[in-house]
């Protein structure tokens, strides 16, 4: 199906999405899904609710980057069930900092899905296999300490 790339007054891009296709792929509280653009980029995402009744889902400025897209181009997108663990691609420098702290494993386990998606996502800000191994026992350091919200965990 065709989507065009729109820009929020924020910045933030995102492709608009109908009620009937959103509906698909939500199932009660749980709204993602996998989204497949151009047939070259598959993304986990979550069909966030628009004030007119439809969904949008957000496109990230290194998506946009890697595709080369802007702000009113127009790109295929598909959809899928997400039926992975995180829903989000988990790096292995993170699972294996998980498994062999068993105290870091354990509070991360106990977060909320969308903190554990958040966490995952500030190990994948990093290119490096040193730099993300370095993050993430970082991260499992600050779990350790209390500090659980990702918006916090790196400050």
């Amino acid at each position: 199906m065709k989507y065009t790339v729109q820009k929020f007054t924020n910045g933030m891009h995102f492709l608009a999405v109908s009620t009937s296709t959103a509906n698909k792929y939500i199932d009660g509280k749980n709204r993602r899904a996998l989204c497949i653009i151009n047939k070259t980029e598959k993304l986990h995402v979550g069909f966030m609710p628009k004030k007119d009744g439809n969904y949008f889902i957000t496109i990230g400025a290194m998506v946009l980057k890697k595709l080369h897209l802007k702000n009113g181009d127009e790109v295929t997108a598909s959809f899928e069930k997400d039926d992975t663990t995180y829903q989000f691609n988990m790096p292995e420098e993170l699972q294996e900092v998980l498994d062999t702290d068993d105290e870091a494993n354990k509070i991360f386990h106990s977060l909320t899905d969308g903190n554990k998606r958040g966490i995952i996502y500030l190990v994948t800000l990093v290119k490096s296999s040193d730099k993300k191994i370095e993050r993430a026992l970082k991260i499992a350091d600050k779990l350790k300490a209390g500090i659980t919200s990702p918006r916090l965990i790196l400050k």
